[in-house]
This record gives C-alpha cells, structure tokens and sequence, in this order.
C-alpha cells in the first residue's frame, strides 16, 4: 500500500454473500494476508494442540476418535444439545482464536490483512482499522447457495432467518461491498475503497 501504516481489516457477512470471492479478490490482486476465524478455530481443535486438550479437559471425550482426532459430527451433536456444552466450547475457543489472530495480523509482513469472521463479539478492542459488511440480497444469496450447494430453498431461508439481520449487519460496520455484481464490478469498488494500484 502507498502508506506505511499496516490496515487490519475486519470482513463479515451472511451465508451466500460471497464473501470467499471477495477475500480471494484481496488476496490475489491486492496482495493482502487473509485469515479466517473459523480455520484458526479448526486448528486449534487438532490433536495436540492446546485448544483441544482444554476443551477435552471441560468437556470429556465423547467426541474424540481412537486416533486421538475429533469426530467433528459427534462434537456438533454434544454442542447442539447441550447449551452449557456450546458456551463452555466457546469461551475455550474463542479467546485463544482472537490471540492467535492478532499475533498473526499483527506480526505479519503483509501491509493489508483481512480478517473474516462471522462473529466479532470478543474479537481484541482496537485491533481493527475498519469493518466492512459484505452486501448479497436475499434472492442471490439464496440462488448462491442452491447451485454451490444444493440447498431448497426452504433450507436457505431457514440459515438466513438464523443469521444475523440486514441491519445488525450493516450497523457493526462502517462499510458496505456491494456484492451483487460481477467480479469485476467487486474489484473496481475497492480498488476505489483502498486506494492505491494493485500490489
């Protein structure tokens, strides 16, 4: 970037908004690191690591293979129906997502860093230059996510009415990307958003 301040970036949005064309757009024409929370969380969960044996420590082994990984439909099944289990999971998990994440954007060369997450609740005050709110209708989202992923139309909506509102959406960020285009029409609006020529 032409400045020599780091930007640190935060990206949300709902399910079918295209938020992985938007990142892979910041990623390979902009050249910024892009982190995903729910990967970091992932890895957290992986034999060996310390988030694992926390959560272990919390919440048994009932979840876990005779490999020593995680059946990940069996932990679902526990979190699902069990609330306490869900919220125990998740003050385990979520703090250390947000520490690795901040060392990361932090210490890496990169001068933009993204950073996609569904929820920024407990994300580190001060960490973020700017927030922005990938912007899909509801008909392309739902359109989206019947031919990626065969969703009815009936299972769309549901996700959707789970998720956060238009709204809630648009009021914890200060920026919207308009995502309804083509590819093209998302590049050129933040090759104008950031300001500078392709890295």
């Amino acid at each position: 970037m032409k400045n020599n301040k780091k930007k640190i970036i935060g990206i949300t949005g709902g399910v079918g908004a295209g938020k992985s064309s938007v990142l892979g757009i910041l990623r390979d024409t902009f050249g910024a690191r892009v982190i995903l929370a729910d990967l970091v969380a992932h890895d957290l969960m992986e034999p060996g690591m310390e988030g694992l044996k926390r959560v272990i420590d919390a919440l048994g082994t009932s979840f876990i293979r005779d490999d020593g990984s995680v059946d990940r439909k069996a932990l679902a099944e526990l979190i699902f129906h069990d609330n306490e289990a869900l919220k125990t999971m998740n003050s385990i998990i979520h703090p250390m997502v947000w520490e690795t994440i901040e060392a990361e954007a932090t210490q890496c060369e990169e001068m933009l860093v993204i950073v996609e997450a569904a929820v920024f609740d407990t994300a580190p005050k001060g960490l973020f230059d700017e927030m922005w709110y990938v912007y899909t209708t509801k008909e392309n989202r739902i359109e989206r996510l019947m031919e990626s992923r065969g969703y009815t139309r009936e299972k769309c909506e549901s996700i959707i009415a789970q998720q956060d509102s238009e709204d809630e959406y648009r009021n914890r960020c200060g920026r919207v990307i308009d995502n309804n285009g083509s590819e093209e029409d998302t590049k050129m609006q933040l090759k104008e958003i950031l300001g500078h020529e392709i890295c």
